[in-house]
């Protein structure tokens, strides 16, 4: 079979110097497949290597002889690879361009990442018979990824799963440091999805009682009538369906911490029992005369303004001083954008590890698209987004499918561009671009359009922390080049 493809370029346009080469076709793509930065193998249907050049030995170390003739699935992919089991049940082969990264097996039995570009080709009749796969070795880049794991995982066993470096961040981490040692009452403030599960758990984790259970209670999701047992248990035959006697949240965590999520939810008849329990540390169990004595740090955390519903009657004043000893207040995904390039990482890579599948590439032109987004539902929606991106992907390119947001509440990347350039279509452009593939002079043309966006926005003031390099999350000279190879100036007027 030959590797050489059947359209010989057009003789005018051929360097006087190669065309000697041209003459014989096979000699000159065989040349051209040596050059390349990268190690070419060319497989037929049934996966066996019919070429592979020089660069094979460096990235897989087999030569390129000991490759021809044999299949690749079976000869580079580690035993306990999905794919080898399903190209064993002969899946057909893709019919799409893929890319990836991907652990492969060497000649010495050593596991090397490469990253992976495979291509399908077909025949006269439109069928497709092979594929053209190219490999470059990114083990010194994993490496490097594997040490700032390691020291990520490092500050995580103090912060918990909180990942970001962003000044916010770093100033609720501060907050969690300092209050945690102390046995005080916290309040976590902020939107839901914002994480203020991992901030309890992370006070819990660097405090004396990290021994101890840490107990959630998910307030909003306790029925009105119930709230009492779920707090404090009851004993048999206390109401209608208590058949045996039940320990309560506040039992179980004795000695520990009680997380009390949406607080703001616990009907105010109830409330001055709570009071109760957290000033004496006493209470007694529905249906039972005996008063208990209960050692609990509490954590409670809210969406919602406890100080107005105080004002307004539907909390107990004196309940939230004493809940709001500490307060501490989550940002926003939107105030932490610099935050989304690593979350979005982790969220690939765990999301690839569940599946069973390539982790496919994140790139600058997704940070930035990410980043544009004003993601009402902040960390969680992210991770939803990013999950089903990762499904969606198959070992191919990303695609992040951001939803649209209502008339009343614009998406932010509309709102955005449209502010900064006082163009709707352009950004309803961005919005809205279909799940073809971008070609390169599409992808320039957006990623010129987010930046001059990103700039419009902080009035062309590149420096700082109110700058556009600051919003885009790269340095200011990465910016400035940018500007330069995209030729982005700032308008005069």
């Amino acid at each position: 079979m030959s590797i050489v493809p059947d359209v010989v370029p057009t003789a005018r346009l051929i360097p006087a110097g190669v065309q000697h080469l041209v003459a014989d076709r096979e000699t000159f793509y065989r040349t051209v497949l040596e050059s390349l930065a990268e190690a070419v193998v060319i497989t037929d249907a049934d996966r066996r290597v019919f070429y592979a050049n020089p660069l094979v030995s460096e990235v897989t170390g087999y030569e390129p002889d000991e490759m021809i003739g044999r299949n690749v699935i079976e000869l580079l992919l580690p035993e306990n690879h999905p794919q080898k089991a399903e190209c064993e049940s002969r899946r057909p082969l893709e019919k799409e361009p893929t890319c990836g990264e991907i652990e492969v097996r060497r000649k010495d039995g050593r596991l090397s990442w490469v990253y992976l570009k495979t291509t399908p080709y077909r025949d006269d009749a439109g069928r497709i018979v092979g594929t053209v796969a190219a490999m470059s070795s990114i083990e010194r880049q994993k490496t490097l990824e594997r040490e700032n794991e390691m020291l990520q995982a490092e500050v995580r066993q103090e912060f918990g799963n909180i990942i970001g470096e962003s000044p916010a961040l770093e100033k609720v981490m501060s907050q969690i440091a300092t209050v945690a040692p102390t046995g005080a009452s916290v309040l976590i403030l902020g939107e839901s999805g914002t994480g203020k599960e991992l901030v309890a758990r992370a006070i819990h984790d660097m405090s004396a009682r990290n021994g101890r259970p840490l107990v959630r209670v998910n307030c909003a999701s306790v029925p009105k009538e119930l709230f009492e047992s779920e707090f404090f248990g009851h004993v048999r035959g206390a109401f209608t369906g208590a058949i045996k006697d039940r320990a309560g949240r506040f039992e179980l965590a004795d000695g520990g911490t009680l997380f009390l999520d949406e607080i703001g939810e616990i009907p105010l008849d109830l409330q001055s029992k709570l009071l109760r329990v957290l000033q004496e540390g006493h209470f007694e169990r529905l249906g039972e005369e005996r008063t208990r004595a209960v050692d609990v740090r509490i954590i409670t955390a809210t969406n919602r303004d406890l100080l107005a519903e105080a004002k307004a009657g539907r909390f107990r004043l004196d309940l939230y001083y004493r809940l709001s000893v500490f307060p501490i207040e989550l940002p926003t995904l939107r105030e932490r954008a610099g935050d989304i390039p690593l979350l979005a990482q982790h969220f690939i890579k765990q999301a690839a590890r569940r599946l069973g599948v390539v982790r496919p590439r994140l790139t600058r032109l997704h940070e930035h698209e990410l980043q544009a987004y004003d993601w009402p539902g902040n960390v969680r929606e992210l991770q939803n987004v990013v999950e089903r991106a990762v499904i969606l992907a198959r070992g191919g390119r990303l695609r992040f499918e951001l939803p649209q947001r209502t008339a009343l509440e614009p998406a932010v990347s509309r709102r955005r561009l449209t502010q900064a350039s006082g163009t709707a279509g352009n950004a309803a452009d961005l919005e809205t671009a279909d799940d073809a593939e971008l070609s390169l002079d599409e992808l320039v043309v957006r990623e010129r359009e987010i930046v001059t966006a990103a700039l419009r926005r902080r009035n062309w003031k590149i420096y700082g922390t109110d700058g556009a390099s600051a919003l885009l999350s790269v340095k200011p000279t990465t910016l400035a080049s940018m500007m330069k190879r995209l030729n982005i100036t700032r308008p005069r007027f």
